[in-house]
């Protein structure tokens, strides 16, 4: 793209913030891609920015400081590791364990922490663009819902094709359902990496080419660990493609709800089954008897 094409884009953007030119949906997307609020700003809802930069920055801090403490943890771990195995005396393992042990054992914790921290900073950031674009003024007879593009939006980012619809209640089933199996992907093979090293070192003290005990103080056989291990890499297998069906059923519905949005359902057309009175009349004797039927009616 040459420098000019670039300078007449910023301007075109800038104007759209001033008020003074009107922006297709994707510029505005691709605005707010760019620079987070920016979709918020073109749409005149200024009192989103400071709650999306607030979750972003939030997040950021909370997750650089569980990172912190992960590492003192990591680090922990690894000393007492190292007094293990380096053939130290007792008394000193002991004193290194009772040291380092306690910020050892918050390892997992810290490491959820920043996990959960930075996967909440991708939130706002996608909740950001998916607002900038269902706040996004458009005149739906002149611009009718393409089944396309609500599918390319979908591919894009979750939940941008049902904003695109107008299924605002969907976006959080779908962020619940895609937060949900990220999460249990991580705790799944966080206890495949622990089982998976346990095991590794369980084989090892039984085959006499190591001493150094596995978490668990060789409690446990290496058939009870290897077959722990094997069922936390299934789950975590099973997991991701449990997360790859919630995208794809995510395109599926913005698909498939754009096409329906085609069919005109009003209240001119209706269908309604009741029971009602009958007259029937008897020729032989010239009388009238009530009697209890149904009466179908079809308006259009």
């Amino acid at each position: 793209m040459q420098p000019n094409m670039l300078s007449a884009q910023g301007k075109s953007f800038i104007r759209g913030l001033q008020g003074k030119d009107s922006l297709s949906m994707s510029k505005v997307l691709l605005g707010t891609l760019i620079v987070p609020g920016y979709g918020q700003a073109y749409n005149r809802d200024y009192w989103k920015i400071p709650v999306i930069y607030a979750g972003i920055g939030g997040g950021l801090a909370s997750g650089l400081h569980f990172n912190s403490k992960l590492k003192d943890a990591m680090y922990a771990r690894n000393m007492i590791n190292y007094a293990q195995s380096a053939g130290l005396p007792e008394i000193v393992v002991n004193d290194y364990i009772k040291k380092y042990q306690k910020t050892a054992d918050n390892y997992n914790t810290y490491k959820r922490n920043r996990d959960l921290s930075y996967i909440g900073v991708g939130v706002f950031y996608l909740a950001g663009a998916i607002d900038a674009i269902s706040s996004y003024k458009t005149d739906k007879k002149n611009n009718p819902i393409s089944p396309q593009r609500a599918t390319l939006y979908s591919a894009f980012l979750p939940g941008l094709g049902q904003a695109y619809n107008g299924d605002y209640w969907k976006i959080p089933i779908i962020y619940g359902g895609l937060g949900f199996c990220v999460y249990w992907i991580d705790q799944c093979d966080s206890q495949y990496r622990r089982y998976r090293t346990a095991y590794n070192k369980k084989y090892a003290v039984e085959n006499g080419t190591s001493t150094d005990l596995d978490e668990f103080g060789g409690r446990y056989s290496s058939t009870t660990l290897r077959n722990a291990r094997d069922m936390a890499r299934r789950n975590r297998d099973l997991t991701i493609l449990a997360t790859g069906l919630v995208y794809i059923l995510n395109i599926i519905d913005a698909n498939v709800f754009a096409h329906l949005s085609y069919f005109d359902i009003n209240d001119e057309l209706s269908f309604r089954c009741e029971p009602t009175l009958l007259n029937e009349a008897s020729f032989a004797s010239g009388n009238v008897t009530p009697s209890v039927g149904i009466k179908l009616k079809l308006k259009f």
